[in-house]
């Protein structure tokens, strides 16, 4: 787990680097496959608006609740519980941002459309290890029938 937290505070450094060197999104003449470039994001993914109260409410209410499945898988399915932290972790970097700059910096422009950062890859890959290993209890894939 430090080296999930590691990488979310060198995604942070990675934000305030581009926030001072990078040009806006608004720049790209030419949108390739992956520019890095700045991409405030106002809203909630897919730069949906919403009022920021409610998303540091709803961010807060979510951690919460993945802290708790964290806390009560540790022993019995520890892979639940790193993918649940990883949520967090990465959460939390874009928590961060939304306190200190009023929104959240995402740096990665994808085919001239999606904008990300790395937390959003961390949060991405624990909701995906939380999915597959929610689908597996005791070595037995939930999906296999017995025969």
């Amino acid at each position: 787990m430090p080296v999930i937290a590691l990488i979310v505070l060198l995604d942070e450094w990675v934000k305030w680097q581009a926030l001072h060197n990078l040009p806006n999104e608004s720049a790209i003449i030419k949108p390739e496959a992956v520019v890095f470039a700045i991409h405030k994001n106002w809203g909630i993914a897919f730069d949906i608006p919403f009022k920021m109260p409610l998303i540091i409410l709803i961010s807060i209410v979510i951690g919460a609740a993945l802290l708790w499945v964290a806390a009560r898988n540790a022993l019995s399915r520890p892979i639940i519980t790193f993918a649940a932290l990883m949520i967090v972790i990465g959460a939390a970097g874009n928590l961060y941002d939304r306190l200190a700059y009023g929104f959240t910096v995402d740096y990665i422009i994808l085919l001239g459309r999606s904008a990300i950062n790395i937390s959003d890859i961390v949060i991405v890959s624990g909701v995906i290890t939380l999915l597959s290993a929610s689908r597996v209890r005791n070595g037995i894939d939930k999906c296999e029938l017995p025969e």
